[in-house]
């Protein structure tokens, strides 16, 4: 929003409005636009440090500038690794955890096909699998609690109660 003392430059496109938007489908297409429209600035910054440099740095402003395209770059990274968490986070930690119980549980089958028992590094080390995998089903659900919220922050969308 602008104040009296920051005006939209002339020709800039009106304030978007911020609404509450439903599940999954529609939050990822409001997700698309938020970048969209972080990229769109990103290059737009950059467009204006490339074309206009000589007078940015007659005025003095050149550095402020670069640190806005900066800025916008880094958060532009930021919503998109974001999206990539949000979108294979929890499938590639699904898969980690079955491949994490599926070593483990090979390990006791060879165990008790061989007649002997497992060694003492052997059981550590079966132990460290079933743990890793318990850690994941922790780590899971609050995958979600934490990278949803930020995306939803991040793209300007509110909860529909």
């Amino acid at each position: 929003m602008h104040s009296t003392y920051s005006q939209p430059p002339a020709g800039a496109a009106p304030e978007a409005e911020t609404t509450a938007v439903p599940d999954t489908g529609d939050k990822q297409a409001a997700f698309g636009s938020q970048l969209a429209q972080v990229e769109e600035l990103t290059n737009e910054l950059k467009r204006l440090l490339v074309n206009c440099e000589a007078t940015l740095e007659a005025e003095g402003i050149r550095e402020q500038v670069e640190t806005l395209e900066r800025w916008a770059e880094s958060y532009r990274r930021g919503i998109k690794a974001a999206g990539k968490i949000s979108e294979l986070g929890p499938a590639w930690l699904t898969d980690l955890r079955g491949r994490l119980k599926m070593a483990a549980d090979e390990m006791g089958r060879q165990a008790d096909e061989g007649g002997t028992p497992l060694t003492k590094d052997q059981a550590a080390l079966s132990e460290q699998l079933l743990r890793a995998s318990r850690k994941i089903d922790e780590v899971l659900p609050n995958l979600e609690q934490i990278v949803q919220p930020a995306l939803d922050a991040e793209a300007g969308i509110k909860k529909a109660s």
